[in-house]
């Protein structure tokens, strides 16, 4: 942690790029790309919550970075929810 930050100290951009670092690979890419941001809710993602790839087409084989969006658990689960599968 830098200097005195704190997780209250309310820089969410600072806690969120923070967080993408306990993820590698597509997450972390796919993190990056989309500034620490979930793409669903466009809050960032913070450690209050799991970080979730969601492939836009639906084909859990398609791994193209194009295909890949990091959602919140909660957003992801509505996602699947609002188009009936699960």
């Amino acid at each position: 942690v830098k200097g005195e930050k704190s997780p209250y100290d309310g820089d969410l951009t600072y806690w969120s790029e923070r967080n993408s670092k306990l993820y590698d690979g597509a997450t972390s890419r796919v993190l990056k790309r989309q500034n620490h941001s979930c793409a669903c809710c466009g809050y960032k993602m913070t450690s209050e919550e799991q970080v979730h790839l969601h492939h836009q087409d639906g084909n859990h084989h398609n791994w193209k970075a194009t295909n890949l969006e990091a959602l919140h658990e909660s957003c992801h689960n509505y996602a699947h929810r609002s188009k009936g599968t699960a």
